[in-house]
């Protein structure tokens, strides 16, 4: 057992080390805006990170969230948008099928907004009770061979009376432009 340990312990310093975090950041940055044009609403703060093989960059101001994920390149989930809108991401909890709320015309091409609704909290894990829910509008964005999954959700069941996020939401995706890769 006591070899077993060492083995492990060996194995994790001989690996090398990952990126800085920073590092990571300015390439998950840098590959968005490699194929996309936007302008983040006043006041909102972003955040990097690559998570599911997708480069995305978070936009929050408070409770509301806008995400921009790019997806459909090598290591991603999705290789189509296709693919994304008949998987389990862009399904409800519980696996409800998205509801199709309208179209808006997104990067000079008419897409379908979508809504599902997600988990906001969920009870600690040795206690049982319910969790927070809220929904998620959401809309796939072609970018040439790989597409753009944007996102926006508010994380309370209250209205925020201070702010109107779904504003900010439609300018958003107004001037949200996906550039084609030269």
């Amino acid at each position: 057992m006591k070899t077993l340990l060492n083995l492990a312990l060996l194995l994790l310093l001989a690996a090398p080390s990952p990126a800085p975090a920073k590092e990571q950041a300015g390439k998950v940055k840098e590959k968005i805006s490699e194929l996309a044009a936007f302008t983040i609403p006043a006041g909102w703060l972003e955040a990097e990170r690559l998570e599911q093989g997708d480069p995305q960059l978070r936009l929050s101001n408070g409770l509301h969230i806008i995400n921009i994920r790019l997806a459909g390149g090598a290591g991603s989930r999705y290789r189509s948008a296709g693919d994304f809108l008949v998987g389990f991401e862009a399904r409800s909890t519980g696996g409800k099928p998205a509801e199709k709320m309208e179209t808006a015309a997104v990067s000079g091409t008419r897409v379908l907004i979508y809504r599902r609704r997600i988990p906001v909290s969920m009870p600690p894990p040795d206690e049982s009770g319910p969790s927070t829910m809220t929904t998620e509008e959401f809309c796939a964005v072609p970018a040439g061979k790989r597409f753009f999954i944007l996102t926006y959700s508010y994380g309370d069941t209250i209205p925020d009376p201070s702010y109107d996020g779904d504003k900010a939401w439609r300018q958003f995706l107004k001037e949200f432009r996906a550039l084609k890769k030269r």
